[in-house]
């Protein structure tokens, strides 16, 4: 219980930093997306939960501030984490750093068409388009978000595996050590 309280809280704050600083930004970091990465993230690890959870809350949090209407960014981002999932179980078979890459970068783009469905299926029913237009910037917009957070995705695996191989002595199991207290 309290592990799915502090996934929500983490997922909200992080969107919510996402809307008001990163967008600011330029390139590289306003193509980071917080929700993407933990999908992503989450399939690798093999912790769906977590993938659906912050998808969920993220989604609904970004969607405040949306301008598709209610329900685009939680449908993209349950759309990326179903395709991710059977991309990385059928598809991308090992969990090497290419495929890691790949599968951060398939999130993304994934994720950008489906808005862009969304998007499209508004301007049928007499809305104007909010994603799609003919500049170079808005048809490389899915494929440079892919490559930031494939490339984010990779460090975080780095720092995650650094981490664990500094510290792996002090959180070694008790049942495994030879100076285990009974």
């Amino acid at each position: 219980m309290l592990s799915a309280l502090v996934i929500a809280l983490l997922a909200f704050a992080t969107a919510i930093f996402q809307i008001a600083f990163l967008s600011q930004l330029p390139f590289p970091f306003s193509a980071v997306s917080f929700p993407l990465l933990a999908i992503a993230y989450g399939i690798v690890r093999d912790r769906p939960l977590l993938a659906v959870g912050w998808a969920l809350v993220a989604g609904v949090t970004l969607d405040l501030h949306g301008l598709l209407g209610f329900g685009a960014e939680p449908l993209a981002l349950f759309a990326s984490f179903f395709a991710a999932r059977f991309l990385f179980l059928r598809v991308l078979t090992n969990a090497g750093a290419g495929a890691r890459f790949l599968l951060a970068a398939a999130v993304a783009v994934i994720h950008w068409f489906t808005l862009a469905a969304v998007d499209g299926a508004r301007v049928l029913f007499g809305a104007v388009p909010i994603l799609v237009d003919l500049s170079a910037g808005s048809l490389l917009a899915p494929l440079r978000q892919g490559f930031v957070n494939g490339a984010l995705l990779l460090i975080v695996f780095g720092v995650e595996e650094a981490v664990r191989r500094r510290f792996s002595r002090a959180f070694l199991s008790h049942a495994a050590s030879p100076h285990a207290f009974s």
